[in-house]
């Protein structure tokens, strides 16, 4: 999901991309309890890797998890970029779980991809649609039904006024997911945050819009 912004990144910095529980190569893996859990995998994942400090973004439950390792890891990031996330609990979250449940992962395809993609993007047949198609079409149940559970647990809105690491929030502005205003909340919740609309994308804006979305993760060079 990241390959098209990681292209376009300065060559000379060190970017680690990784699977979380469920997607990917991690398939299968024990489900995550919560997003604490996910926040330590990365935790334990960086202990690994002898890093103690990152640059961390996150989009969509990557920002869920990206905000959990703010709260539970302060000490351990440099910067924080949330790119199409929420901070509270949404109760859709359960409800996909439970529509997939009854209906199959494949029921959801239709809908999961309007909210991914612009119409323009979606009917363009682009390589990142393929690619989202093809992702949704092999997902495993029990995985997607416990990431949407684990999901619909975060909740730090209230915790994100304790950070002190530089912080830019980046909304899709035709997100019907994690729309610009549920974006400018999460952004006036952290002190000091950046609020930066991307408009005419919806919410996998690393797929739809990689060229735009690598130039603020990037916001020194």
């Amino acid at each position: 999901m990241w390959a098209p912004v990681i292209g376009r990144l300065p060559a000379d910095r060190r970017i680690i991309a990784y699977d979380v529980r469920g997607h990917g190569r991690a398939a299968g893996a024990p489900p995550a309890p919560d997003l604490h859990a996910l926040a330590d995998d990365l935790a334990q994942l960086l202990d690994e890797l002898g890093i103690e400090r990152i640059g961390l973004a996150g989009l969509s439950m990557g920002g869920a998890i990206a905000q959990t390792f703010a709260v539970d890891h302060p000490d351990r990031l440099t910067d924080l970029y949330l790119v199409a996330t929420a901070a509270t609990p949404q109760t859709a979250y359960l409800q996909r779980a439970a529509e997939a449940e009854e209906y199959g992962v494949g029921a959801q395809l239709p809908t999961t991809l309007d909210r991914w993609f612009s119409p323009a993007f979606l009917a363009a047949e682009f390589a990142p649609v393929r690619y989202a198609r093809a992702s949704v079409h092999r997902a495993n149940l029990a995985d997607w039904c416990a990431s949407w559970r684990a999901l619909a647990r975060l909740d730090t809105r209230l915790a994100l006024s304790r950070l002190g690491v530089p912080t830019r929030v980046i909304a899709g502005g035709d997100d019907p997911s994690t729309p610009p205003a549920m974006m400018q909340d999460i952004a006036r919740a952290i002190p000091g945050a950046d609020f930066v609309v991307i408009p005419g994308v919806r919410h996998l804006i690393s797929l739809e819009a990689p060229d735009r979305l690598a130039r603020l993760l990037t916001p020194d060079y």
